[in-house]
């Protein structure tokens, strides 16, 4: 016979603890409607320059108006300012000598003092 490690009755009981301590994690529909609509709320208090100090979420504007719908063509340049590395990269979108859909990359990264 075959010896298990642990009993039936104890993986029950950890399967149970688990339980109980997830049941206190689980929101219902109307709370979690009310955090969206408190965390739609602090976003719009980070993104206004009047409430931005003291909103809870710091938020800055993108100015992107909308997204890609696969049919973009040209020299596209991503910016990334971070505390310690200036990064920036040339994304080249556009077709081949085959007539074939194509991105190349070119990226550096740069050190802030």
């Amino acid at each position: 016979m075959v010896k298990m490690p642990c009993s039936y009755s104890s993986v029950v009981d950890k399967i149970f603890t688990v339980e109980q301590i997830l049941s206190e994690f689980r929101l219902n529909k109307e709370e979690l409607k009310e955090v969206m609509k408190r965390m739609q709320c602090e976003m719009e208090r980070g993104l206004r320059v009047e409430t931005h100090e003291e909103a809870s979420v710091k938020m800055l504007p993108t100015y992107v108006c909308s997204t890609p719908e696969g049919s973009e063509v040209g020299d596209f340049l991503a910016l990334d300012l971070g505390g310690t590395n200036f990064r920036v990269m040339l994304v080249k979108v556009g077709e081949d000598d085959e007539r074939s859909f194509k991105v190349e990359t070119k990226n550096q990264m740069y050190s802030i003092p």
